[in-house]
Parts: structure tokens; sequence; C-alpha cells
């Protein structure tokens, strides 16, 4: 079999194994919870808003917030938006032609930037309800919009594929054997003009 063609079968089987923990076993929402928790002091300071409860439903974790006695439901929900991970630990587990030392490494620094990036999409939470905006002038409201609008796409490109992708080439193929950064590492540092 080609290396690829074994790569791509190991890519599908860890894939379908992990998106069925993330759905069917309650990781997503473990996970969510996690993430909720570790942004909250965040977002009170960007927004006024807190995290009033997270609720179990059956199309996943609803994160409710809450700034006092009103609570909105954050409008999406953290099955969809974290689910970046998937797509990095299947890669990890595919790359096996790369040392463990490396994989582990890449796990560590992987999951602390997935992490990172999944708490700056919590911080818009609540300007996705709309609440913060209406103390706003039309005019802000507009641009606040289109900001979110902006960022909600950003998120959908990059964090779903782009940023998962990216992080395991950066952190795993790039010490490959033969990989590109292997071989530029490699290679004989150019003769200095006299």
């Amino acid at each position: 079999m080609r290396p690829f063609a074994g790569f791509l079968l190991r890519f599908f089987a860890f894939a379908g194994a992990l998106f069925a923990l993330w759905n069917f076993a309650g990781a997503a929402d473990a996970y969510g919870r996690i993430v909720a928790f570790a942004a909250e002091p965040l977002m009170w300071l960007t927004s006024g808003f807190s995290v009033a409860k997270t609720v179990s439903t059956p199309v996943g974790l609803e994160i409710i917030l809450g700034r006092g006695k009103l609570e909105v439901p954050m409008p999406m929900h953290a099955r969809e938006m974290f689910s970046g991970l998937i797509p990095f630990l299947a890669l990890l587990g595919a790359s096996t032609d790369v040392a463990w030392r490396v994989r582990l490494r890449a796990l560590g620094i992987g999951l602390a930037v997935l992490f990172a990036f999944h708490i700056g999409l919590m911080l818009f939470g609540p300007y996705m309800t709309g609440e913060p905006q209406a103390s706003l002038s039309l005019v802000w409201v507009r641009r606040v919009n289109k900001l979110i609008d902006v960022l909600y796409g950003f998120y959908g490109l990059v964090g779903y594929a782009a940023l998962p992708f990216l992080l395991w080439f950066w952190l795993v193929r790039s010490h490959a054997a033969g990989g590109f950064f292997a071989r530029a590492a490699a290679a004989e540092p150019l003769p200095r003009r006299k």
C-alpha cells in the first residue's frame, strides 16, 4: 500500500472514532464546559456578560449568557464551534512516520493554540446575541454586526479546517524525514561572498 493511501485510511479511522466520541460520548459537551469556564472572566471584562449556565440538549451543549437578570442563549453550539479539534487530533494520530516525542509536543502546543482560539471565539458570543449592541447608536450597531459577520466567517474558514491543518503541518510535518523544514535545516549554508 502506498504511504499516502495508508495515511488517508488512518486519518479517516481516527476522524471517525473521534467524531463518535465528540458527538455521542459527551466529549463536545465536556470540552465546551471547560472553554466556557475559562472564557467567563475575559467575557465579563469585554462585554459585562458571564456564563449563567450550561445545559445539555439533544443537539449539544447550550451556553446561556447572563448580565444582571437578562439571560440569553449563545447562538452557537459547542459541538460545532469547537470541532476543529477533531481534524487536528486525527492528523496527529495518522502521522505514524513521526516520532512519538514530536507528536506529543505537537499535541500539547496544538491543543493550547486551539484552546486559546476557542476562548477568543467565546468572547464574541455576547455580541452574537445582539444584547451588548442594544445601547449603541444604529451606526455602531451596523459596524459591530459587520465585524461579527467577518469574524464568524473567518472562524468558519480557519477554525474548522485551516487552523488544525496548519498547526499539524507546522508542528508535525515540518519535522518528518524529508519534510520541507527538515530539508531546509539539513541543507548546507550558502557560501559567503568575498
